[in-house]
C-alpha cells in the first residue's frame, strides 16, 4: 500500500464480500446487515463509485471469481465465513462481560458501526492505517456516527499498538476486551505477529480474547 493512499486490500475485499454475497445460499453465512452496510459504506465513504459497487454484485463479476477459485480453492467463501466467525466471537466476549471490542486494520469492516448501535453501552474502537482510516470515517459519518465508536487513525507499522492506545482517552486497558485482527497477521513477520499478540495482552484487562485469522503455510 502507498503511504498517501487508501488500501487496495481493504478496498478489494470489501468489493470481493459484495460479489460473494451475490452468490445463491451463501447470504446466510454472512452477519446480518453485513452486506447493505458494507455497499453503502463504500459508497457513503467515496472509496467506491455506485456503479462499482453495482459491478460487484452482478452476475458476471460473481462468474468471475468462481472461475478464479481453483487458484486457492475456498478462499472466495472463506470471506463469508471469517466474517461470520470475527462477529460471533465479538457477541460471545459481550455475553461473557466484555467492555471494549478493538477492530485492528479495520479497512472497510463494518462491525463495529453495525454494533456499536446495539450495544451502546460497549466501546468499539478501529485502527487503521490515516489514509483508509480517513475514508472510513467520511463514511461514517454519513451513514451515522456512533458516540461508542473510536477510529484511530495510525499507521502500525510506524507505531506499537500499545503506545497507540495509551494515547487513546477512551481505552481502558483494565476493561476486559475483544480485539479481532482479521486478514492481518498473514501479513507480518513472525517477530512481528509474536509482538502484536504481547502488546493486546498488556493493553486489555483480565478475561480479554484476541479473534484471528490466518493462511497455513
Amino acid at each position: 500500500m502507498r503511504k498517501d493512499k487508501p488500501s487496495r486490500t481493504a478496498f478489494k475485499v470489501a468489493m470481493n464480500i459484495l460479489t460473494l454475497g451475490e452468490k445463491p445460499g451463501m447470504g446466510q453465512y454472512f452477519p446480518p446487515g453485513v452486506l447493505v452496510a458494507t455497499a453503502d459504506l463504500m459508497v457513503a465513504s467515496g472509496a467506491a463509485a455506485k456503479r462499482s459497487v453495482q459491478w460487484a454484485r452482478s452476475k458476471r463479476m460473481l462468474a468471475i471469481y468462481e472461475a478464479l477459485d481453483w487458484i486457492l480453492p475456498g478462499q472466495f467463501e472463506a470471506f463469508a465465513h471469517r466474517k461470520a466467525f470475527c462477529e460471533h466471537q465479538v457477541r460471545e466476549g459481550i455475553a461473557l462481560g466484555a467492555s471494549q471490542i478493538l477492530v485492528l486494520g479495520a479497512g472497510y469492516d463494518t462491525l463495529g458501526w453495525r454494533l456499536s448501535a446495539e450495544f451502546p453501552e460497549v466501546k468499539f474502537f478501529e485502527i487503521d492505517h490515516p489514509a483508509t482510516a480517513a475514508l472510513k470515517a467520511k463514511g461514517v459519518d454519513v451513514m451515522g456516527a456512533r458516540g461508542n465508536l473510536f477510529l484511530i487513525a495510525k499507521d502500525l507499522g510506524k507505531h506499537d499498538l500499545i503506545d497507540v492506545l495509551t494515547a487513546s482517552p477512551n481505552w481502558d486497558r483494565n476493561a476486559q476486551s475483544i480485539i479481532i485482527a482479521e486478514g492481518l497477521v498473514m501479513y507480518l513477520a513472525p517477530e512481528s505477529v509474536k509482538s502484536l499478540f504481547e502488546q493486546c495482552g498488556a493493553s486489555a484487562g483480565m478475561g480479554s480474547h484476541i479473534a484471528f485469522s490466518y493462511i497455513p503455510t
